[in-house]
């Protein structure tokens, strides 16, 4: 018992003697690094090439201040870069979502957005190719009567085809967009259950 209140006595005695030290200290500090033999060195600076490998910032008793960690590697620091981003994106979506259900909802709307798109597209071909149809039909009829096609009549038709390249590029984006779409969607819902077990 009075071991135990000896050794309590002596560790509060320590640590106001600490305490009285480092309020008295002068502001003045001092560097702990590793060398390149592997031994640490305590000096008032770190020589430049030892920056690098990091270094402790310490008070005259021996407080560390500061921990400086030693600089990465390019596979080191590429590697931090992939986890830093990965556990940002990971709280993105953590904070987007509440559930995988609301992530389905989420792209539902996405998706249903897009697919009205695709209709109106679909929709426009179709009408600009019936009007294809309808001129070519009347520039046939007038070959047949032994007649000119009028350059206007070309042009019209020229015109109408140019346009249905136009819309079918936009279809074949839109259809792309679908694709990426679900895509992205099946990875956010597979991530979130792998980090939220939901």
């Amino acid at each position: 018992m009075k071991t135990a209140i000896a050794l309590a006595l002596a560790g509060a005695f320590l640590t106001m003697d600490v305490g009285a030290a480092d309020q008295g200290w002068n502001g003045k500090k001092l560097y702990r690094y590793t060398n390149e033999h592997g031994v640490q060195v305590l000096d008032d600076v770190v020589p430049p090439r030892y920056v690098a490998g990091g270094y402790e910032v310490l008070t005259a008793t021996g407080r560390v201040l500061e921990v400086v960690e030693p600089e990465l590697t390019g596979k080191e620091l590429a590697e931090k870069q992939r986890r830093e981003a990965r556990m940002a994106a990971d709280l993105q979506l953590l904070k987007r979502y509440n559930s995988v259900a609301d992530i389905e909802s989420a792209r539902n709307r996405k998706l249903a957005i897009v697919q009205q798109d695709m209709a109106i597209l679909r929709s426009n071909l179709a009408s600009l190719n019936r009007q294809i149809e309808s001129e070519e039909s009347s520039a046939a009829r007038t070959q047949r009567n032994g007649g000119t096609v009028s350059p206007e009549l070309l042009q019209r038709i020229e015109n109408l085809r140019k346009e249905v390249e136009v819309v079918s590029e936009r279809l074949a984006l839109r259809k792309k967009e679908a694709v990426t779409i679900n895509s992205e969607f099946d990875h956010a819902a597979n991530r979130y259950q792998e980090i939220a077990g939901k």
